[in-house]
């Protein structure tokens, strides 16, 4: 009989609750973030490669012939020669360049930076208002008490656990404290 007045007494007890059924309406005024002018400066840099003609050095190259015959023709990309024995024994040779010029192209970064300065004004931008939703329809008043008494019922169940095996609880919260 104890444990049942004890448990409507807790049971009653879950079930009051302090909450407001109106919430507050009055509207609160802006919050005002940051209210001072300031000055942004934007920096645009801007790199452009350019390509910008160049000479360039000669390339080393070599080339070696040997023939039996008494004259020899080398040639290479840039240069020909001609070599040749002279009827004395002494040795002739000639080398001459090719026309042309030997051109390249350097891609060169050209950089180019921008700067503006603006003067900014910060406006006031009002924090906004809650504003009310439609649903379908209204909870039915079982709705309500059901949504209610839902975690009133599982403290309920809880404590009603805890009440069954309060005697195997104690003997295991007596060892863990001698511990």
């Amino acid at each position: 009989m104890k444990r049942i007045c004890f448990f409507l007494c807790l049971l009653s007890f879950a079930l009051v609750g302090c909450k407001t059924q109106k919430q507050a309406t009055a509207t609160l005024p802006p919050v005002i973030l940051n209210n001072s002018d300031s000055v942004r400066v934007e920096t645009i840099i801007n790199t452009i490669y350019v390509p910008t003609p160049v000479a360039l050095d000669i390339p080393q190259q070599s080339q070696t012939s040997v023939t039996a015959a008494d004259s020899s023709h080398v040639e290479t990309d840039l240069a020909e020669s001609d070599a040749w024995i002279n009827e004395d024994g002494t040795l002739g040779h000639s080398i001459n360049n090719k026309p042309g010029k030997l051109q390249g192209e350097v891609y060169v970064p050209q950089t180019t930076t921008q700067s503006s300065k603006e003067a900014v004004k910060e406006k006031e931008i009002p924090v906004p208002q809650p504003y009310p939703v439609e649903v379908e329809r209204e909870f039915t008043i079982m709705e309500q008490i059901k949504l209610a008494a839902f975690w009133y019922l599982v403290g309920a169940v809880i404590v009603s656990i805890g009440l069954l095996f309060r005697r195997p609880l104690m003997k295991a919260l007596r060892k863990i404290i001698r511990l």
